[in-house]
Formats: C-alpha cells, sequence, structure tokens
C-alpha cells in the first residue's frame, strides 16, 4: 500500500521553549514557511499570549500557509486554562491535537494523576480537540508498559496515543517505535519524528540516531496512517533551520513520505 504524501509539521523546540515574543515568533514561522514545512506545534507558553486573539494568531499563519497541527500542554490541575486553551486551539484551526506532556509524579501518584490526565482530556474533547498523551522520559509513563497501562486505565475518547520516536527508540527498552505503532495503532492520532542516540541525546537530526526509520516508514504505509509527522528536536548543533532542512530532506528522500 502507498501512502499518500504525508503533511509534515514542525515543533519550535529548536528554536527555544518559548518563542511567543513577536520577534521570534515571527522568525521561526517564517523560517518554518522556508524550509517547507506545512504546519507547527507549539508550546502553551508560546500560544498564552495569544489565547484571547485567536484571529490574529490565526492571521500570522494564513499568510505563510501554515496550520497549527497542535499545541503541547504541561498539565496541572488548572483545568481553566485548559478550557481556554481548547477554545483557542479550535478558534485556530488546523490539526486540534493537544499534546498532554510534563512532569506530573511518580508512578506512586498514579491513581491521582490519571484521572486527573484524563479531565483534562474530556475538556479538550468538548471543544472538539484531541488530547494525547506524551510517552517521556520521567513522566509518569516513560516506558511502552507503562504507556500502555496508562492507555488501558483511560477513556479513549478523552484520552488518545501519540507516537515519540525518539523517545520510544531511548526509552522502550527491548522494544522499538514501530512496535509501539503497530501495537496501538487504533489509539494513536500524532506522529512525532524525534530520532535519539547516547552521544546526542535527542539533540539529533532525524536520520542520524538510532530509531529504526525504514520500519517505521513501512509501519505507517501498511496501517494506513494518514495524520501528521512532526519534526521535534530538543536542541542542536546546527542552527535549527540547518537541522531541520536536514531532517525534513530525511522524511522526503530517504523515506519517501
Amino acid at each position: 500500500m502507498t501512502t499518500p504524501r504525508l503533511p509534515v509539521g514542525v515543533s519550535h523546540l529548536a528554536w527555544g521553549f518559548d518563542v511567543s515574543p513577536i520577534d521570534r515568533l515571527e522568525g521561526f514561522l517564517d523560517d518554518a514557511t522556508d524550509i517547507g514545512f506545512q504546519g507547527i506545534v507549539c508550546f502553551d507558553t508560546t500560544v498564552s499570549p495569544w489565547i484571547d486573539r485567536p484571529d490574529d494568531f490565526l492571521a500570522r499563519l494564513g499568510r505563510r500557509h501554515l496550520e497549527l497541527v497542535g499545541v503541547i500542554l504541561r498539565p496541572g490541575l488548572d483545568y481553566v486554562f485548559t478550557d481556554r486553551l481548547a477554545r483557542f486551539m479550535a478558534a485556530v484551526g488546523g490539526g486540534k491535537i493537544m499534546i498532554l506532556s510534563g512532569y506530573c509524579g511518580s508512578e506512586g501518584d498514579w491513581d491521582v494523576v490519571v484521572p486527573a490526565l484524563e479531565h483534562h482530556g474530556k475538556i479538550a474533547a468538548r471543544a472538539g480537540i484531541r488530547a494525547v498523551y506524551h510517552h517521556h522520559t520521567g513522566w509518569i509513563a516513560e516506558t511502552m508498559e507503562q504507556t500502555e497501562r496508562l492507555l488501558a486505565d483511560t477513556n479513549p475518547k478523552a484520552i488518545g496515543a501519540m507516537l515519540d520516536c525518539g523517545h520510544a527508540t531511548k526509552d522502550f527498552v527491548g522494544h522499538s517505535a514501530e512496535e509501539f505503532f503497530r501495537r496501538n495503532r487504533d489509539r494513536i492520532a500524532y506522529v512525532e519524528f524525534k530520532d535519539w542516540t547516547p552521544e546526542t541525546d535527542l539533540r539529533t537530526e532525524v536520520g542520524r540516531g538510532r530509531c529504526h526509520w525504514p520500519a517505521v516508514a513501512q509501519a505507517l504505509r501498511e496501517l494506513d496512517y494518514q495524520g501528521w509527522i512532526v519534526v521535534e528536536q530538543n536542541g542542536t548543533v546546527l542552527t535549527p533551520k540547518t537541522s531541520s532542512v536536514e531532517s525534513l530532506r530525511f522524511i522526503r528522500e530517504t523515506l519517501e513520505l
């Protein structure tokens, strides 16, 4: 089966955790457009100043023919902010993925944290936004086993799954990004292309690390994934733009996605 050409976006993390100042936001958006990305993912820090001005934010995207793929929310107990963020995302449109990602306790806090995550997801769903949990080093669900337990313990209508290929390669010991995708395809709404090596950790261009990319690409094709691919790096020794050009070229030319 041949997968249609998938839309590819980029996270601003390589440009900085917070690019909300207008000059930094405009610079990131211009770079994303110049490179050839079709969408962006932002952290909650970046969109917070715009949360009551969705039309203004949308206009800046529209001038560059970009979509807002999603926003990364660091979940806490501020459900009012989650509701405001979901409404902002709905107004801006685009991919409508809310990525729940942040340190939220240890496994001993499971019975408190997991229902709270689910509540964030329910709030998002009321606005037509799909919440997904971000498995991550040091978060409450780091390993594949913990991540699948979290999925089993939450309502699929409230919490979806995502695949972070870099963290899967780093944290899913004994497993792979491809395996997680195949096992949880029906729940996965979002795929992040990040790479990892022990030497450069997650500051690694896509294709330079240990992720088995041909296997991931084959799984996306076979299981007919038609959602967004988003490139994210935790940093780079190159400029963010140069690094992201390399990652996008690998995705388009080597993986042919």
